[in-house]
């Protein structure tokens, strides 16, 4: 086999398999549902109180456009990526929802994550089949750029205020566009301190030491 088709080809089994690997997770017994576990609304009242308590975010990825290409000894090739080859991907819709921290909401945040696939609209992360409509009112959530200049300042960029103080699971999906490449979602956790800016960034694809800044 010549060296341009065998690298096609390894190229092509890699990316079929990173393609197919999610969804194999989501057939079988895997089933969009909401958290199993009763929902307590007085553990997590504090998230509906006003406050002075804000997020600055920044929403981005990153690729490799390029990659060097070497033979391996036992005649296979490998590759690396090129960092000067390197391009930030800032994303230009999304959606953030916060939900304030419960073992319920902790379990829920995991399930928006694990059934992005399944989304019809990435500004649809809480969608009915996993968030009952009664937890609605305990996250806050807002959609770029739909949600106007005061959430949204900049192309990647958000900011969240009038939050309470607390600890929060912190939700960000993304467009599903060619040129997002489909929907993603991203989970952390994060603390919101009164009267004070608290930075975030959610990051998919490729890692530099170029990265945006909130």
């Amino acid at each position: 086999m010549k060296k341009e088709q065998k690298m096609t080809q390894n190229k092509c089994v890699i990316r079929l398999f990173f393609t197919l690997s999610p969804l194999l997770l989501l057939t079988g017994c895997v089933h969009p549902a909401p958290p199993k576990i009763p929902f307590n609304s007085v553990e997590v009242a504090w998230a509906q109180r006003p406050g002075r308590a804000t997020i600055k975010g920044c929403v981005s990825g990153g690729e490799f456009t390029k990659y060097y290409t070497y033979q391996v000894p036992d005649g296979n090739y490998d590759s690396y990526p090129i960092e000067s080859s390197f391009r930030e991907t800032p994303q230009k819709n999304f959606t953030i929802d916060i939900l304030p921290e419960s073992e319920y909401m902790r379990i829920l945040a995991n399930k928006m994550e694990v059934y992005s696939l399944r989304l019809s609209d990435y500004k649809n992360v809480n969608d009915p089949r996993w968030v009952d409509p009664t937890v609605l009112s305990f996250i806050p959530h807002f959609t770029c750029p739909m949600a106007g200049h005061s959430f949204c300042p900049s192309i990647a960029h958000f900011v969240f205020s009038n939050l309470p103080a607390g600890n929060w699971y912190i939700v960000t999906a993304y467009n599903s566009t060619p040129e997002a490449r489909g929907h993603a979602v991203t989970v952390k956790k994060i603390t919101t301190v009164e009267g004070k800016a608290v930075p975030y960034v959610s990051w998919v694809g490729a890692r530099s030491i170029k990265k945006c800044a909130p």
